[in-house]
């Protein structure tokens, strides 16, 4: 474990793979965010950035029975059957982006981020939950709000644009319920099943921040990492390695997900050289872990598709492993084939683009691309 700070908070981080792989399974860390002792001390104020990301009632902050109840509800969006239900939607997506970037003048770059990845992730997430294509800017900018942190009165504007959107979307479905996952939602809570208001509310920022800023970052992340390895994007061409090992290999080397906010010691625990006090919280740093040399040999930090690599941590561990992993995968996997199989000649129009002003996420502002190549 190593000592960090984090938007002014010190804490520890688990930066090794198998501490933090043995931490994710330990009863004696929760993620409820109640027993963090700074927190409940008044220490830190409830609206600190990084507060304000884990006071939450929703599956990613509850434990134990609680979490079973409510990752339960969600789980039925999440089935093989749904997801693979949603592959001529993603398929049909990409094709539509990439025919709009097709057309783009040569010489002209292409932000992939703005251009492919979100667009891309988004609409699926949409599809998937049932929000307007109107919504769809609104959400990017809470997101890119939250991620980014900020004053304390930037935080309390930010939670008061989220529940009011979040009210509206309530409402709506309410009134008129789909076939999706908010409709879902809304019901299990309306016909007095198992999500009160707050649950209800938290459950559904947690899908609009892990939904689609997580897999768009990702994206973006595996397109640059081939355009600066082009031994490995021929590899792909050539059919000597596989998208679904490439779409690993992004998830492992350039996750998309730095770190996250927060286990917290529910009583005083030796681990490794390190005793953790009753109500620390403890950073997750799940970019670290997946560059452990112990757990992934001395070549740890080479992006290499061929590779055979143990089992990484870019999709979570344990009780809290990500829902939408394998809708993750999928999205990834077409989009990045589709891309490069259409675009032969891509190539990076900057080899240094500025890197998110985050904590949590690892990835670029923005990708310039050459799609017709220079």
């Amino acid at each position: 474990m190593a000592r960090v700070v984090v938007a002014d908070l010190e804490v520890w981080a688990l930066t090794r793979d198998d501490s933090l792989r043995s931490a994710l399974t330990d009863p004696r860390f929760q993620r409820n965010w109640r027993t963090w002792k700074a927190l409940d001390a008044g220490e830190v104020s409830v609206d600190h950035p990084v507060a304000a990301m884990v006071r939450l009632d929703n599956m990613l902050t509850s434990d134990g029975d609680a979490h079973r109840r409510l990752r339960g509800l969600i789980s039925q969006g999440f089935t093989p059957r749904r997801i693979e239900a949603l592959r001529p939607a993603v398929t049909r997506t990409v094709q539509e982006v990439l025919d709009g970037i097709a057309v783009r003048p040569a010489g002209e770059p292409v932000d992939i981020r703005q251009e492919l990845a979100y667009p891309v992730s988004i609409a699926v997430f949409a599809e998937l939950f049932g929000f307007e294509r109107s919504d769809h800017h609104l959400m990017k900018t809470m997101v890119d709000t939250a991620f980014a942190g900020g004053t304390p009165e930037q935080v309390r504007a930010m939670r008061a644009d989220v529940d009011a959107f979040l009210d509206r979307l309530v409402a709506a479905k309410r009134e008129h319920p789909g076939p999706d996952m908010t409709s879902a939602l809304v019901a299990a809570r309306d016909e007095g099943e198992r999500l009160d208001d707050t649950e209800l509310r938290d459950t559904l920022w947690l899908m609009v921040t892990a939904g689609f800023e997580t897999t768009a970052s990702a994206l973006t992340n595996g397109v640059r990492a081939l355009l600066r390895h082009p031994d490995q994007l021929a590899r792909l061409r050539e059919g000597t390695a596989s998208w679904s090992a490439a779409v690993e290999e992004v998830l492992r080397h350039s996750t998309s997900v730095a770190a996250l906010p927060f286990l917290f010691a529910t009583e005083d625990v030796d681990f490794g050289d390190v005793t953790v006090r009753r109500g620390e919280p403890l950073l997750l740093a799940f970019l670290a872990a997946n560059l452990d040399l112990q757990r992934h040999g001395k070549d740890a930090e080479e992006f290499d598709v061929a590779a055979d690599r143990p089992r990484h941590l870019g999709l979570g561990h344990g009780p809290h492993t990500c829902l939408g992993a394998a809708l993750a995968r999928m999205e990834l996997g077409i989009a990045l084939s589709g891309l490069f199989g259409r675009f032969p000649e891509i190539a990076l129009a900057d080899t240094a683009p500025p890197e998110l002003p985050s904590v949590f996420i690892n990835s670029s502002m923005t990708l310039p691309v050459l799609p017709h190549g220079r």
